[in-house]
């Protein structure tokens, strides 16, 4: 069985996108740095024999990435010299230009995880947030399959929250989702990316209608969160500001918008850092909607908790009971 390169890469939080031919990738690191490589098909392990066989091409600029459940030392060496970029799988690492991109080895009890510096833990919060929307057991192969990473991630997240989950044949499960929906919100920074912000007189509902529909003319994806999502979930919260997530920025100024300073704005586009924010919006029971995308619920609630309307703690507290299930 080959190595899964993607799963891999989004199990250290690298963005991925094709490349100028038909076996290279365009990288993006955490920290935002690029890398163009042309991934060569793994092997077990690999070693001197591995790279000799494989004849780069003289002339292209792109560096061939070697693939392998394992590596030699030797093979380690050339790379953190930056001889050669090399992806293994056991230990999970990524040396690139001489660079070692790996997650954190620490392995905390569920009041106290850790994070590797510089690194956001996107894979771990989007597992967290895929087993608080959850209303059946899961299995920890669909549990990669809905968030977009590795099996042995949602395996080492799920021993990191102990006694919070509950295994049975079928899946696993919350047993204390207040809990984690608490620590997940202490811990969450938001979405992340780029913001934009923009004013209109229409009502905030109309706006981000508005906004939606030319979001899709663009096929940007739209993703409503924040007041206007929170008051189509759970109806108590007075929407005064729209908030959308979009795959790339679009421009309003056509359709009765003029941009506007953050926090001046009457709506916000967010093309988000978060690698998983389209993963789980249909996941869960809850109400869809035939004019507006929801963002899931869960990135609803943080959104609404960290705005400034005067009744987003009573709306969010009303999400909490929509989302632990008490009123589902």
């Amino acid at each position: 069985m080959g190595v899964d390169v993607v799963s891999l890469l989004r199990e250290l939080d690298f963005g991925i996108e094709e490349g100028t031919s038909a076996r290279s990738l365009l990288l993006r690191s955490p920290k935002n740095a690029i890398f163009l490589v042309s991934v060569v098909s793994s092997v077990p392990r690999v070693n001197a024999h591995t790279l000799r066989s494989f004849i780069a091409r003289r002339s292209s600029p792109v560096r061939p990435l070697f693939v392998g459940s394992t590596a030699t030392e030797g093979v380690l060496e050339q790379a953190r010299a930056g001889v050669v970029d090399v992806l293994t799988q056991q230990p999970l690492q990524l040396i690139l230009k001489g660079e070692v991109f790996s997650p954190s080895l620490e392995e905390s009890a569920p009041e106290q995880p850790k994070v590797s510096p510089g690194r956001l833990a996107w894979g771990r919060w989007g597992i967290e947030r895929c087993l608080l929307l959850a209303v059946t057991p899961l299995t920890q192969s669909q549990i990669a399959e809905l968030v977009g990473v590795s099996q042995q991630m949602v395996s080492r997240v799920c021993r990191q929250l102990g006694s919070w989950i509950t295994t049975t044949s079928a899946g696993v499960m919350l047993s204390d989702p207040k809990n984690l929906l608490e620590r997940w919100r202490q811990e969450y920074p938001g979405a992340g990316g780029q913001q934009f912000g923009w004013y209109s007189l229409d009502p905030i509902v109309k706006q981000t209608l508005n906004a939606v529909s030319e979001a899709k003319l663009l096929d940007a994806r739209p993703l409503v969160s924040g007041d206007v999502a929170a008051d189509r979930l759970m109806p108590w919260k007075l929407p005064s500001r729209g908030r959308i997530y979009v795959d790339g920025p679009i421009d309003l100024a056509g359709c009765g918008f003029v941009p506007a300073p953050l926090d001046e704005a009457t709506l916000i586009t967010c093309v988000p850092a978060d690698p998983t924010v389209w993963r789980l919006t249909e996941h869960g029971i809850f109400q869809m909607h035939d004019d507006m995308d929801l963002a899931d619920a869960a990135l609803v609630y943080w959104d609404v908790l960290n705005s400034d309307g005067i009744d987003s703690q009573e709306a969010a507290d009303h999400l909490i009971s929509l989302i632990t299930q008490e009123l589902r």
